[in-house]
């Protein structure tokens, strides 16, 4: 089992691996059509999708986190009532 930090430092390359494989198999169909030789030419494009990714990814998500940290606020901040209270 992972400890919370571990999980933490983990999940940007997992969300990396499958968002860069996603996009970059749906980019390479595209141009490239479901002609044989498909896959091929999509691992071969997949890597320089998953180099870019990582690094931005790095640098994009603890800044959108930042933002949403200063946009976000609290139950009782946003209403006036405690976060218990409906309506």
């Amino acid at each position: 089992m992972l400890t919370p930090r571990q999980a933490q430092f983990a999940f940007v390359p997992l969300m990396v691996t499958a968002m860069s494989a996603v996009i970059s198999f749906a980019m390479t169909a595209m141009h490239h059509g479901a002609a044989p030789g498909l896959v091929q030419v999509w691992l071969q494009h997949w890597p320089v999708a998953f180099v870019v990714a990582l690094p931005t990814a790095w640098v994009v998500v603890p800044a959108v986190r930042a933002l949403l940290a200063r946009l976000t606020r609290t139950a009782t901040a946003a209403s006036g009532r405690s976060s218990g209270e409906l309506g």
